[in-house]
């Protein structure tokens, strides 16, 4: 994208950066600016009136904040985007990047392709997770933490707050659901940190495809 950005628009672009647990936009927040990300990584999430956070999804290199709201023609972020590592962005105003996307048929494609790729896993998946039982929800975390990796010992450095805002849920109950786990002999803890051996790995994965299959 910013081999191909028109002269005329890079000039009313700034480029700023953001450290580790820094926001670049938070939900409620005037959505006047997209942002195009260069470098690093974010983490969206949405805050509730009960004060409980939800992560739902994360953002890479090349994607952009704050698209979406501009061109539903909505005045206010709908999601929060906090920094995972340092990150560097292309700010440029709503009327900026909607002159660029006018002007440029390949970047308007591009914007469409980004967008098509947020929202395609969020219809796909978001809505079955959610209603899931939190006990559930835990399972199909670690499942997907787990990935492909192939490992003797895999431990999971992630606090039991970032656990719960990624699943929807309180750090009570995950407490509880990491318990539960570990009296199944699914998981152990060192230190309070998750530890799955390569024997939990495998139980992990065929309890939870017979429960995707009950």
């Amino acid at each position: 994208m910013l081999d191909h950005m028109p002269d005329s628009i890079r000039r009313q672009t700034t480029r700023r950066v953001f450290l580790p647990g820094e926001s670049v936009v938070r939900k409620g927040e005037l959505a006047d600016h997209v942002f195009l990300l260069t470098k690093g990584s974010l983490r969206v999430s949405n805050e509730f009136a009960s004060g409980q956070r939800f992560t739902f999804g994360s953002l890479e290199v090349p994607d952009l904040i704050g698209d979406l709201e501009v061109l539903a023609g909505q005045k206010s972020y709908a999601a929060s985007n906090e920094a995972v590592s340092a990150c560097e962005v292309i700010a440029m105003s709503a009327e900026t990047f909607l002159q660029w996307m006018r002007s440029d048929n390949e970047f308007a494609l591009a914007v469409a392709q980004l967008l098509a790729a947020k929202m395609y896993p969020t219809s796909n998946e978001a809505g079955r997770v959610k209603f899931l039982p939190s006990l559930d929800r835990l399972h199909a975390y670690l499942i997907k933490r787990l990935g492909t990796i192939q490992t003797d010992l895999f431990i999971l450095h992630t606090s039991r707050q970032q656990i719960a805002d990624d699943i929807g849920t309180s750090v009570k109950t995950v407490n509880r659901g990491v318990s539960k786990l570990r009296e199944a002999g699914l998981i152990s803890l060192n230190r309070g940190k998750i530890t799955i051996n390569e024997e939990q790995q495998q139980a992990l994965r065929d309890t939870f495809r017979q429960e995707e299959d009950a």
